[in-house]
């Protein structure tokens, strides 16, 4: 729906060079060049300069920026929607994060749907920030996160409050004065951007600590392989107790004096969303089973 050259622009203001943002369009040099100089005639404005070598958006260059990345997030939601009013039965697209243990969401689903066998839900399990995406982007009617992604552009519902600890293997010790006493261990870690990584890392700001600080650390791209890590006693692992649920014969949740967080869960989703009526009996049928 938008003019391709402002998909150009878009890449250029992300590379900084009409090389790279060529390579990556699969287009040649000059037609980015052509681009560019045609929505500067369009807009009547300049959009970039150089300081040095250095390619840097002039104001007028940022002000388009900024209203673009809009006009795209809303043209792919208005094809999503336009996609959706074309089906029969509308089923709901439902986004629930990796990083709360995707077992939590497939037993409360199945209770669901055992009692409703006419509901048609699809259910996407990502990282938050996926997630987020596909929301913004029209993909998903409804997505379960912590409440620090609580955003204006969206609607928000309370739905819990969850625990977030420290788990280690079973012969770990389990009573301990600080987090400082697990400096010497290998910690367990989700990569950066992911929600328990994100509040790993304000948990330890507020213990005036930083990841870098641990022995050792080591990265998994999953929340199954981090645990069975844990298990294994490769080291210790925060995360919210619901990723740990079916692992207690395994894994164990350490007392450490002072550490008690706790995180509140909502259900995020788009404010003009037409169909919001529609999914608010399963999100109150989701909370309830949630909270048992």
């Amino acid at each position: 729906m938008l003019d391709f050259r402002i998909a150009t622009f878009l890449q250029l203001c992300e590379t900084k060079s009409y090389t790279k943002t060529a390579k990556l369009l699969n287009i040649t040099q000059p037609s980015v060049t052509q681009h560019i100089k045609y929505l500067q005639r369009r807009y009547q404005c300049k959009l970039f300069s150089y300081e040095g070598k250095t390619l840097r958006l002039t104001p007028e260059g940022e002000y388009l920026r900024r209203q673009a990345e809009a006009m795209t997030k809303m043209s792919a939601k208005v094809v999503a929607d336009l996609q959706r009013m074309g089906e029969a039965s509308q089923i709901l697209r439902f986004g629930y994060p990796e990083e709360l243990g995707e077992a939590a969401a497939a037993r409360i689903l199945a209770g669901i749907l055992k009692q409703e066998n006419a509901l048609k839900v699809s259910l996407y399990v990502k990282k938050t920030e996926d997630l987020i995406i596909m929301l913004e982007n029209g993909q998903l009617d409804f997505i379960l996160a912590d409440s620090m992604y609580e955003d204006a552009q969206f609607a928000s519902e309370p739905v819990s409050e969850i625990g977030f600890g420290c788990y280690a293997a079973k012969n770990h010790e389990k009573a301990l004065e600080a987090i400082s006493q697990l400096l010497p261990e290998r910690l367990l870690m989700s990569e950066n951007g992911t929600a328990d990584r994100v509040v790993l890392d304000e948990v330890l700001r507020q213990h005036k600590l930083l990841a870098d600080e641990f022995h050792q650390s080591m990265t998994a791209g999953t929340s199954i392989s981090l645990r069975e890590l844990t298990a294994a006693g490769i080291g210790i692992q925060f995360a919210y107790e619901t990723t740990m649920q079916d692992m207690e014969d395994r894994v164990q949740k350490l007392d450490i004096s002072n550490f008690d967080e706790k995180r509140s869960l909502v259900f995020l989703y788009q404010k003009e969303n037409p169909e919001a009526e529609n999914f608010k009996s399963f999100l109150e049928a989701f909370r309830k089973a949630w909270n048992k």
